[in-house]
């Protein structure tokens, strides 16, 4: 294969790669997608400079058939060129320098607190999520058999803490193009806003025992009405006979919300329960069919 060839190769897989990323679904991930393609802009521009000196240099001072001399080609030292060398010295350490001053902007959109919006404390657990809202009194805890769903405000910020009752976890939405760990004992916090309405399917991205592959979360971005609407029913739910406060109000669509320590918390791997998601028994650790 030709370098030229060669060439439009490496452009063609760059932009395929490129086409990879999901459009992001909230504010802080458009800084993240406006990172990478300023990167993905300096690679090509790096790249195609690289690429068309070596292509330039191998069609310009290849051997010709024309060329009887026999043996090694003639060597030509090159005279001492301190502005060439000031260039390929220096043109690296700027755009390294750029690179790094980009990323820093791009983390400070991405960890700035915006004001208004809701409160969301979000705790991860052995192997599910439970996501209270302090402000109204409602929390929706996941079992084995349903998946927890958060419920926010579209174009509203949404302040999340997140903890983690037992070993790391990690908070993960891919369209939100943002990633962060539940560490037990470290609360964090953060912020996203939705920016169109529609359900996000989410996952614990950090390796936390047998049953990881079924800790999955969902994010559903409704109208503000919606969301008042929700949280009323919720509040409503949680007031009925047989309620027992906050911790028991009402599943939201796709979640249940289960106070800890009942015997549908036993049977649905809530903190404090020693079932796992299957039904398996789970001992000190150690899993037993």
């Amino acid at each position: 294969m030709s370098a030229a060839r060669k060439t439009v190769a490496l452009v063609a897989i760059t932009l395929a790669t490129a086409g990879c990323l999901p459009a992001s679904a909230t504010t802080e991930g458009h800084a993240v997608s406006d990172l990478w393609t300023i990167f993905l802009i300096a690679a090509a521009i790096v790249g195609g400079l690289v690429w068309g000196l070596i292509t330039l240099s191998i069609i310009r001072y290849r051997r010709r058939k024309s060329d009887t001399s026999s043996g090694e080609a003639a060597q030509t030292v090159a005279s001492h060129a301190l502005p060439l060398e000031i260039a390929w010295t220096t043109g690296p350490i700027l755009i390294v320098l750029f690179l790094f001053v980009m990323t820093l902007f791009a983390l400070q959109r991405i960890d700035a607190r915006e004001a208004g919006g809701i409160n969301v404390q979000v705790d991860a657990f052995r192997w599910q999520w439970r996501f209270t809202y302090p402000d109204a009194g409602v929390t929706v805890t996941g079992t084995r058999d349903v998946i927890a769903e958060m419920v926010v405000p579209v174009g509203e910020p949404v302040h999340i803490t997140l903890t983690s009752d037992d070993v790391d976890h990690s908070f993960y939405v891919p369209v939100f193009l943002f990633k962060r760990d539940a560490i037990p004992g470290h609360p964090t916090q953060f912020d996203f806003t939705v920016d169109q309405p529609g359900s996000y399917g989410g996952q614990c991205a950090e390796f936390c025992g047998v049953y990881h592959d079924r800790m999955l979360l969902t994010v559903r971005a409704v109208t503000r009405p919606e969301y008042e609407a929700w949280l009323t029913s919720q509040a409503g739910a949680a007031g009925s006979p047989g309620a027992s406060g906050p911790a028991s109000a009402s599943p939201a669509p796709g979640a249940t919300a289960t106070p800890v320590g009942s015997a549908s918390a036993r049977a649905s791997g809530v903190p404090g329960s020693s079932a796992a998601p299957s039904g398996s028994a789970t001992t000190s650790g150690a899993t037993t069919p």
